[in-house]
């Protein structure tokens, strides 16, 4: 469908991972749904461990939708972790596919949006317009919500991200094929007197190499800054990227990736009419900046609440409501303020005890750590985990994280 029906149940703003995800689940328990986006291909790399999207509602099998699979995970900090839980990238084209097949589409951009006692109507681009019981916002920014809560780990960290610079070659020495490198810490200049120190040189931000060889031959590398504010400068990344590398490819790569995914913000007010969803919902996790595991996830928990809802004639602000509950049910808010706590705490490490942490943090029982990194974990589980890392550091990172505004070591001797 490439033109506005004049009324539906939910109208779903954004074709991204999360808007498609959401429709495709609205649509499989009868929901009448469109879809409001212009035609726009997925241009970001997504990956997600394969036990956190195994039984996400995906539209075909998980292994038919992928890019590359590894049953290694490659993380070096001080010391090298070889972690044996699977990890996958998605093909975007095929997932895109996959979750769009059945899903009604309006190729059309949303301008706005205006309310009733009982819809929303939503003005579009090309002059016409779309009625709907409901309507979300999926487009990542958030454009479609009226404001956002004063709420997250401060106002300081407005502005902040995590910034990478990527290149896809055909192939790398620095990537090894059956093992997926998430995260290596240790400084990319070979060349220093102190390579194979995390942040070790004076006054320098600690960044990590991410690698992967997929299926068809090519090999993503990337540079990534985990969390600065001010973001950190991409052509910083590309610098240490050709230091890592040994020159730099980009003249000769297949791609070229540049990511910047805003972090630190506070969730959008849970009183909108418009509702949120995926990364403009606050999906996107405080700590990692992976998002798109966790709107796959949720998908299916807020469809099921939004059709309920609608089944029992729930209408305006009501709806709404209904629906915002199921995208941030109360203990997820209770879990989201723990993993601000501990970007807050994380951020404020010298670089040069960032390799510390994950040494500590992956040394964790793997449930500990997997619970950590999704943000649909309890919250009394995502505690144990910071308690658990406290607990098994040494006294300098003790201290290091203790200090962290907000008072970590006294919230985490809270009940």
């Amino acid at each position: 469908m490439t033109m506005a029906d004049d009324h539906v149940d939910v109208a779903v703003v954004g074709a991204g991972p999360a808007g498609l995800s959401l429709a495709h689940s609205l649509q499989s328990r009868g929901v009448a749904v469109r879809v409001v986006a212009p035609e726009s291909p997925w241009h970001a790399t997504y990956g997600a461990w394969r036990s956190d999207v195994d039984g996400c509602e995906l539209g075909a099998p998980l292994d038919s939708m992928l890019r590359g699979a590894w049953d290694t995970v490659r993380v070096v900090g001080h010391g090298e972790h070889l972690l044996r839980r699977g990890y996958v990238v998605f093909d975007n084209e095929r997932m895109q596919r996959a979750l769009g097949a059945e899903v009604e589409m309006v190729r059309d951009t949303a301008l706005g949006a205006e309310h009733d006692i009982e819809h929303t109507t939503l003005r579009l681009a090309s002059g016409s317009s779309l009625q709907a019981r409901l309507a979300i916002d999926a487009t990542g920014s958030g454009v479609l919500l009226a404001h956002r809560a004063v709420a997250g780990i401060g106002a300081e960290n407005v502005g902040g991200a995590q910034t990478a610079y990527g290149l896809v070659v055909g192939s790398s020495p620095h990537v090894q094929p059956e093992v997926f490198t998430l995260m290596d810490w240790r400084h990319p200049d070979a060349e220093s007197s102190n390579a194979g120190v995390p942040g070790s040189k004076s006054g320098a931000h600690a960044t990590f190499f991410y690698g992967a060889c997929f299926t068809d031959g090519s090999t993503l590398v990337e540079e990534t800054s985990l969390y600065a504010r001010p973001p950190h400068d991409i052509d910083d990344l590309r610098r240490r990227l050709a230091a890592r590398l040994g020159s730099d490819f980009t003249d000769t790569a297949r791609a070229v990736e540049r990511v910047h995914i805003p972090m630190g913000r506070s969730l959008p007010a849970r009183t909108t009419r418009v509702v949120g969803f995926g990364a403009a919902a606050g999906y996107v996790h405080p700590v990692t900046g992976y998002s798109v595991a966790g709107s796959l996830r949720a998908a299916p928990r807020v469809a099921s609440a939004i059709a309920a809802a609608l089944q029992c004639g729930q209408r305006g602000a009501d709806l709404s409501q209904s629906a915002w509950q199921a995208v941030w049910p109360d203990s997820l808010v209770r879990t989201r303020a723990w993993h601000e706590a501990g970007l807050a705490a994380l951020v404020r490490l010298p670089s040069a005890m960032i390799g510390d942490f994950f040494d500590e943090f992956f040394s964790l029982p793997t449930e500990m750590w997997a619970g950590y990194l999704r943000i649909d974990t309890p919250p009394e589980q995502v505690r144990a985990a910071m308690l658990g890392l406290f607990t098994r550091a040494d006294w300098s990172l003790r201290l290091k994280l203790a200090s962290a505004p907000g008072g970590l070591l006294r919230a985490l001797a809270a009940r």
